[in-house]
C-alpha cells in the first residue's frame, strides 16, 4: 500500500520542510505544494527537497490553506493519502499504523487519528475508544493533519471549500468541518482510530472562536452551511451563553456571525 504525504507550505514555512522528511521508505512519497506571495521566496527552497526522489514540488503564486491542498491532492498517485502541514513530525510507526488501519478496514475511506505536541501531550481531548464518524463531532474537534484518506473516495470528488481556511480573506478557519461535512453527504465511511501519527506545533485556530472575529464569522457560516436558516437560532444561543458566561461581549459576537451566515448565503 503506497502512501503520499501531501506537505503544505507558505512563504518561509518551506524552510521547515526538510523536518517533515523521514528517512526514506518504499512506497511512502512526499508532495509539496509550496505556496509564494513573491519571487523571492522561492530562494528559500532547501537543496534536499530538490535532491531526494521521493519529494515533489509544485510551487504557487499566491495564500490559502484549502486552495493548497486541493493543488496538493490533484497531485497525488497513491492509494493512501495524508495532510501535513510544513510543522509536522511523523513517528516511526506512522506509516505502518496507517497501512495497518487501512489493510484491516477495507471498507473505510478516511480514518481519523491523533495527533500530539512535541513534547507528546495530545493536540485535544480525544475520544478513548475508535467509532465510526456519522456526523460532526461534538466532543472533539477533527483535524486535517490527523487523517488520512484512500485516494480514489475522494480525488475529483471531494476537495476543500476555498471560502474557508487560514489565508482566506474571510472565513478563517472551518475548512475541515466543511469537508467532513461533505464526506458524509456523499456517504464515504468515516472512522476514528485513537493512534497517534503525527506530532505538531499547530496551535488550533478555533479554540480563539471568543476573540477572534474572523473565527467567529466561520462559526457563522459553518452554522448556515449546516443548517441553513436554523444557523440564526444557534447563533443567537451561542452568543448568549458566551456572553452569560463572560467569553464574550454579545453585540461584536453575534455580529461576526451574522457576517459569516451573510457571507455564505450571498
Amino acid at each position: 500500500m503506497t502512501i503520499d504525504i501531501l506537505i503544505c507550505s507558505l512563504n518561509k514555512g518551506i524552510v521547515r520542510v526538510e523536518n517533515v522528511l523521514r528517512q526514506p521508505e518504499e512506497g511512502v512519497r512526499y508532495i509539496v505544494s509550496y505556496q509564494y506571495t513573491d519571487e523571492r521566496y522561492l530562494d528559500l527552497i532547501p537543496d534536499v527537497l530538490r535532491q531526494r526522489s521521493d519529494v515533489e514540488i509544485h510551487t504557487i503564486n499566491g495564500k490559502g490553506l484549502s486552495a493548497n491542498r486541493n493543488a496538493a491532492l490533484a497531485k497525488a498517485t497513491a492509494d493512501v493519502v495524508v495532510f501535513a502541514d510544513d510543522d509536522a513530525r511523523f513517528t516511526a510507526e506512522s506509516f505502518s499504523n496507517i497501512r495497518t488501519v487501512f489493510e484491516r478496514h477495507a471498507d473505510i475511506d478516511i480514518a481519523f487519528f491523533q495527533a500530539t505536541t512535541y513534547t507528546g501531550k495530545p493536540l485535544k481531548s480525544y475520544p478513548s475508544e475508535e467509532r465510526a464518524i456519522t456526523a460532526i463531532p461534538h466532543d472533539y474537534n477533527i483535524s486535517a493533519i490527523e487523517m488520512a484518506v484512500r485516494r480514489q473516495s475522494i480525488q475529483g470528488t471531494l476537495s476543500f471549500d476555498e471560502r474557508f481556511g487560514l489565508g482566506a480573506p474571510f472565513l478563517t478557519c472551518g475548512e475541515e468541518e466543511v469537508w467532513l461535512y461533505d464526506a458524509l453527504r456523499l456517504g464515504l465511511k468515516v472512522h476514528y482510530f485513537p493512534v497517534k501519527i503525527v506530532e505538531t506545533s499547530t496551535m488550533l485556530k478555533r479554540s480563539l472562536v471568543y476573540v477572534d472575529a474572523g473565527v467567529q464569522r466561520s462559526k457563522g457560516a459553518f452554522c448556515y452551511y449546516t443548517m441553513g436558516r436554523r444557523a440564526w437560532i444557534h447563533c443567537l444561543k451561542f452568543a448568549i451563553k458566551g456572553t452569560r458566561q463572560g467569553f464574550c461581549h454579545f453585540l461584536p459576537m453575534m455580529r461576526h456571525l451574522s457576517e459569516g451566515i451573510r457571507y455564505i448565503k450571498r
